[in-house]
């Protein structure tokens, strides 16, 4: 359905792009929505990343980095742990709300990218199968509705909420990344023809990236340059390379990855111990992706190979899968319907599937796969859904809307085990359910009735992510914590805590600040019996249990908070999420001491 409507008299006209820029502001700022919390979703590398930049920090120096690891100090480049120093202030601000600030200043910053890139893209174009847009009025207006479209479809990416937001590289690498290539879809002629000043700019840019994440980087994007300069500089097909400029376009792309390396290289030159870069995180963190214990092409065609990039971009959108599904769709019936014909997409479209293809292609040689690797790309993504958003066929939004119906209603699931687990019907405001409510019928609406299933899914996918922070934010405040007067007590005090994986244990300095936190292994919830035994280390342990189990036999508690279970039992089975909520998603966590001293 066109987003705008036809001319009507001044008094009834609407200015629903107005409308949409509205609501993707809105959205963006809901993204600061329970960000200083310790339930948001993120990936485990995110409490590993803060250790290392609290001890940094607490060193006084910017390098070499330091953790409670031998083997894991230098697992990333140092920029994003001097970005954590700098937002906590040395570790005199050391909350995880000024942990993540620049992550999420970062992806508001690539959302701009994507919405102006689409706006700019659908203005531009002389294509006309989409829209009743007839006079330049109405396709200025076109063009603002279906970029803040884009800025929406990127923000309801899963991958977005999940790593775009956490103290993690991702959002920063895809701001530094995918900017290289917004730049030249923005103005592809001029700056493809640059000498210098576009190399020198790319090449600062791709450095900064490699700083965040790794110097790999130089290769998806030193290829995609490639394919540009080839395809849209030269409008040549990828393969015909010899031909007139190849050589200063191989110079540019060579300069500019150059550039690259050589600021990376940077981190050798400042860190005292340079060898120690080089064995823990070039040979270990990043040579040893190219190895596996199953021979290559086994861990290639097996389990965990190719097909995980290949489905890649898919399963990051996550709740709107099937709307990326149907972009390839629309895209693909648009190239046959091009092919032996003049027409051709524009070369802002173009340089965004280059940017998707040179991505997934270079991942799919390590022997390590993970769509976390393709998330720099996943803004290009976004701009196609847009630019492609009418020429999708109603069915894959129809089918967006199922996914996201039940999504939603899973949140109101696991607010019901909130109020069992709590036995309080209050945990939760009565907004909540509505809004549950709400979201559910809108996107039954939309599948039925064509006229809203193209504007309700541009909002389902972002609705389930907000009902999934609003269901877990409870336990984010007073319910999640311990009391003042615990926190008073623990300070300088020893206290161990349980941890299940690299890092969980960091997740302490934020609940207990001011505690020596020592760590012991123990799945979530502690199911051993003998939590006498850890008094013999320390006076106060933490211990987490299922609801209704005591924390253990001759020990006093001191106080009490709950939280989410990091990790179900694979005993309990899916079933076990809808019969027992309350036991399935949450746990009690409890400070004891021993009854005598």
């Amino acid at each position: 359905m066109p987003m705008t409507s036809p001319e009507k008299p001044p008094a009834s006209r609407i200015p629903f792009h107005l409308v949409w820029v509205g609501l993707a502001i809105a959205v963006a700022l809901a993204y600061l929505f329970g960000l200083g919390g310790d339930h948001i979703p993120r990936n485990g590398d995110e409490l590993v990343y803060a250790n290392i930049a609290r001890l940094t920090a607490a060193s006084g120096h910017w390098l070499p980095l330091l953790s409670a690891w031998d083997f894991m100090r230098n697992t990333k480049p140092p920029l994003l742990f001097w970005q954590a120093i700098v937002a906590g202030g040395w570790g005199e601000h050391w909350t995880l709300l000024n942990l993540r600030l620049p992550s999420l200043f970062y992806t508001w910053g690539i959302t701009l990218m994507v919405g102006l890139l689409t706006w700019k893209t659908v203005r531009d174009s002389t294509e006309t199968p989409f829209t009743d847009a007839t006079t330049p009025a109405q396709r200025s207006r076109h063009a603002i509705t279906l970029g803040a479209i884009a800025a929406l479809v990127y923000l309801s990416f899963f991958t977005t909420y999940r790593y775009g937001r956490p103290f993690l590289t991702s959002a920063a690498e895809t701001f530094w990344l995918f900017g290289v290539f917004f730049a030249i879809a923005w103005s592809p002629a001029q700056l493809l023809a640059s000498r210098w000043k576009f190399p020198l700019i790319a090449g600062v840019a791709l450095g900064i990236g490699c700083l965040y994440k790794s110097f790999v980087m130089v290769v998806p994007v030193g290829f995609g340059l490639v394919l540009c300069y080839q395809t849209v500089g030269a409008h040549r097909a990828p393969w015909k390379l010899f031909r007139p400029g190849i050589v200063s376009d191989g110079v540019k792309v060579a300069v500019i990855c150059a550039l690259g390396l050589a600021i990376f290289g940077l981190w050798f030159a400042l860190d005292p111990q340079p060898g120690e870069v080089w064995r823990e995180f070039v040979v270990g963190e990043n040579a040893g992706k190219m190895n596996s214990s199953k021979g290559y092409f086994k861990s290639a065609f097996g389990g965990g190979g190719i097909v995980v990039i290949l489905t890649g971009y898919f399963s990051n959108a996550l709740f709107l899968l099937p709307l990326s599904i149907g972009c390839f769709v629309a895209a693909w019936r648009g190239y046959r319907q091009r092919r032996g014909t003049a027409q051709t997409i524009s070369d802002a479209e173009k340089i965004m599937w280059l940017w998707l293809l040179a991505l997934a292609l270079v991942f799919m040689l390590p022997t390590q796969r993970s769509t976390r690797y393709l998330i720099p790309a996943m803004p290009a993504l976004a701009v196609l859904m847009a630019l492609y958003w009418h020429r999708i066929g109603r069915i894959w939004f129809s089918l967006t809307l199922a996914v996201c119906m039940i999504g939603v209603l899973s949140m109101g699931l696991i607010g019901y085990g909130a109020v069992r687990a709590t036995q309080d019907p209050w945990i939760l405001s009565p907004l909540f359910w509505v809004f549950v409510a709400a979201s559910a019928l809108a996107c039954l609406a939309g599948i039925f009735k064509k006229s809203w299933t193209r504007p309700v899914a541009a909002l389902a996918g972002f609705s389930v992510l907000l009902a999934l922070a609003w269901v877990t934010n409870p336990f984010n405040g007073e319910l999640g914590r311990f009391k003042p007067e615990t926190n008073a007590l623990l300070q300088g005090q020893t206290v161990q805590v349980p941890s299940n994986f690299n890092g969980h244990f960091e997740r302490y300095t934020f609940i207990i600040p001011g505690a020596k936190i020592v760590d012991y292994f123990a799945a979530q919830p502690v199911d051993f019996a003998d939590v006498e035994g850890l008094f013999k280390t320390s006076r106060y342990v933490l211990v987490q249990r299922r609801i209704g189990q005591k924390p253990c036999t001759a020990c006093r508690i001191i106080d009490e908070r709950w939280d989410l279970r990091s990790r179900q039992d694979e005993n309990d089975g899916f079933m076990a999420a809808l019969k027992t909520p309350e036991t399935y998603w949450y746990a009690k966590e409890y400070l004891v001491e021993p009854l005598a001293p």
